[in-house]
Formats: structure tokens, sequence, C-alpha cells
């Protein structure tokens, strides 16, 4: 981490020492991740609840009137759902303050409906339906063919696949604006500061290379090219940038002329001083992340959910606010499959 570097550089020789400021920033840190933990726990606690209810109901359903192949099918279903409910790995919600139905999530996370199905072979619809609606309720779903004829193979009404599938939550500012605009297929392995020398041609910037943070082969002076560049982020020449780096894949993030990053999404936040920024790019999780934006700011700790309401999330149009990550989010994945090709 950029901390722990520029801590490197500037302690003497001699045996190592822990101040009580660093003590302090280690204990906010614990704290900070702490409180994370927590808020996922009561997230997975929530949802946990919900598939125990859900499994009630199914299975104290009377299902006389089916035959005993949709039956059988019907039972293994629930153990299968069952099984879903105690491993407790449940997609996360990056792209909306409100309660959200996420089919795949960004990190591959299936949701409970997409689980059931991909486990009876029917990987092709659970694929199209993550590809096309993967926000969509089960009834906003209800006039696929696929789907009509694979509820009725597996003795399941269109109403209890409903019930099955529950609403995600959102977590914090830094994830909000900052900690999930990349992907999780890979961690960064470096982050370049410089100014851009080429461009604004979004598939023509160059930058140059100024100092570099992290395990890369470019050094300073190189002049390096950005295969993404995020809505919001500007690609003039002469305008000072951050470059993540992914493998071989470089995402340009652009900073003010304070040298800050700042977010454009649907959170208030403070603007993001370019050492937290390139901290919080190297951080090897979302939580490490967090906590490193905290270090810059307390408010981008803070969650965007109501832990007052029901699912935990500030009620609100679903859509709104969220829009701008999914088109980031697509437009990052496009870039990186064509990347691999």
């Amino acid at each position: 981490m950029l901390g722990a570097s520029l801590d490197a550089s500037t302690k003497s020789f001699g045996p190592p020492s822990c101040s009580p400021r660093r003590r302090d920033r280690r204990a906010r840190r614990g704290e900070g991740l702490g409180r994370l933990r927590e808020r996922l726990g009561r997230e997975r606690a929530r949802l946990q609840a919900h598939f125990h209810e859900v499994l009630l109901e199914l299975r104290g359903r009377d299902v006389t009137q089916l035959g005993a192949p949709q039956r059988a099918a019907r039972e293994r279903l629930i153990e299968e759902l069952a099984r879903y409910a105690r491993e407790g790995r449940f997609p996360r919600n990056y792209v909306s303050r409100a309660p959200l139905p996420i089919f795949i999530d960004p990190h591959g996370t299936r949701c409970a409906m997409a689980r059931l199905i991909e486990s009876t072979g029917h990987a092709a619809l659970v694929a199209r339906v993550a590809t096309h609606r993967n926000f969509a309720l089960i009834r906003e779903l209800e006039g696929d063919a696929a789907l009509r004829a694979w509820l009725d193979e597996f003795g399941l009404t269109a109403a209890e696949a409903g019930r099955i599938q529950p609403e995600y939550c959102f977590v914090t500012k830094a994830e909000d604006c900052f900690c999930n605009q990349l992907s999780s297929e890979s961690t960064v392995n470096a982050v370049l500061e410089g100014v851009v020398v080429k461009g604004p041609n979004p598939d023509e910037v160059g930058v140059r290379v100024d100092a570099v943070h992290g395990t890369t082969t470019s050094k300073v002076g190189d002049t390096v090219t950005a295969d993404f560049v995020p809505h919001g982020s500007v690609a003039s020449i002469g305008h000072p940038v951050l470059v993540a780096q992914e493998g071989e894949f470089n995402t340009l993030f652009s900073l003010d002329p304070d040298d800050q990053f700042v977010a454009t999404c649907s959170s208030e936040v403070p603007p993001l001083a370019k050492e937290a920024a390139i901290a919080g790019l190297l951080a090897e999780s979302d939580a490490q992340c967090i906590a490193a934006l905290k270090e810059d700011s307390a408010v981008w700790g803070e969650s965007i959910c109501d832990d007052n309401s029901g699912c935990g999330c500030v009620a609100q149009e679903r859509g709104a606010g969220g829009e701008l990550f999914v088109a980031t989010a697509l437009l990052l994945a496009f870039a990186r499959r064509r990347r691999r090709r």
C-alpha cells in the first residue's frame, strides 16, 4: 500500500517502532473494518432469515396436484435452496441505493434463483437473464417462455419463485463512488501517476508516467495507453491522472487541478486526496479500500442505507442514482472482453 511505502521511505534504521499516531490510525482502521463486517453480518443474517421463512413456506405447501416427477424435482430444489442459505454467500448490490434483485453480481455470485436454475443444468437461461435482465424481479420475467417452462418442470409457481428472490442492500459511500469501479476478476498490481500526453479520443489516450506505485514493468518517463476511461474522467492533454493496472489492462482516473479525485456518483462525498485514491486502488479487498478512503474522510465510510428500514436501505425508485454505475460496469466488462480477444 502507498501508506506503507511512504512510512518505509522516511523511517530511520534500527528497531521498528509504532508511534501513538500510527497505533491510533491502525485502531481506527480496525474499528472501521469491524463496523463493515457488522453491517455485512446483518445483511447476511437478514437474507438467511428470509430464506428460512421461504423454506418453511415451500415445505408446507400442498403439492398433491403435481405429478411425481415434479414433486421429486421440487424437493431437490428445496434442498439446494437450503444449502445455498447455509453457505451464506449472497450477491452484493453495487449499483443502486434502492434494494435491488441481482441475478449475478460483479463477483460472479449467484442469487438464489440463479443458483437453483443452474443446479438443474440450465446455465444458458441464467446467463441470458443476467446479460439482459440482471436486475429484474421474477414477476417482470413471467413472460419469458423458457423460465415458465423451467418453473413448470420443477414444480414451482411464479409466485413461489418471486418469494425465493430477495433484494440486496447497498453498504458504504466508498463502495458507491470508488471501490467497485474496477472489476473483481483481478487485483490492481500498480497505480501510475501521470499526465495525459495523447488524446482525448478514449481509444487513443496516452499517459506519461511520472510516478509508480506497486509492481509493474512501467517506468517513470514511459508512455502507457489507457484501455478504459470511466464516465466522468477527463482525458484531455495535460490533465493529471492515475492509471490503475490490472495485469495488462489500464484504467484511467482523472484528478482535479489540486491532485484530488472527484467522484461522480449517487452519494455526496468530498474530494479524495490522491494518496488515498492510490491506496484505495491498490487495496486487496473492498474492506481495505473502504478503510483507506475513510482515513481521508469519515464520510466515505458512511452507509447509504437506513438501518431503520426493513431492508436496511434508503427507499428510492429503482434505477435512480444507479444507472451510471450499471453503464460503467457494462462498458468496463465489454472493454475487458475486447482486450482479451
